[in-house]
């Protein structure tokens, strides 16, 4: 609390005036990350975009992504607003995935393995696993994928 206290130009007991504690500030942060990366995937009109918008996102701010992604899902209906701006991304989905003659059980996994591909795909990425010449490779890659399943 005392590093962002520093960064913003304020002393740190006053971050307490707007935060309870360390989690607190960091869903906080999450949120708006959240926010900001719905509106971007919003902005999406074809699986091919969303996939390119979701991993350029995560790429081009690990430290931001990875905090959004360390939330953790079973208290978030705890935190409403934490968890309606996590759905943000979600809707979005569902709207470029989802197929109408399947039902909301076989379109939420669809969503899933959507999911669980690109945020795969990021990390062993950024672990510098996978054989992919550079991000836009890793974002042509997993637009293949994604496609052919």
């Amino acid at each position: 609390m005392r590093r962002v206290a520093d960064a913003v130009g304020v002393a740190h007991r006053s971050l307490y005036n707007h935060f309870s504690d360390r989690e607190g500030l960091l869903d906080a942060v999450a949120e708006e990350g959240f926010l900001r990366f719905g509106r971007l995937l919003r902005a999406a009109r074809t699986p091919d975009e969303y996939v390119g918008t979701y991993v350029g996102f995560a790429l081009g701010n690990p430290r931001l992504y990875d905090l959004m992604k360390s939330r953790p899902h079973a208290t978030m209906k705890q935190k409403p607003t934490l968890q309606a701006a996590v759905h943000l991304g979600i809707t979005e989905a569902l709207r470029l995935f989802a197929r109408p003659q399947n039902t909301s059980e076989e379109n939420r996994r669809a969503v899933m393995k959507v999911m669980v591909l690109l945020h795969g795909g990021i990390a062993l990425h950024r672990a510098g696993i996978l054989d992919v010449p550079d991000d836009a490779g890793l974002i042509e890659e997993l637009q293949a994928m994604i496609r052919a399943s």
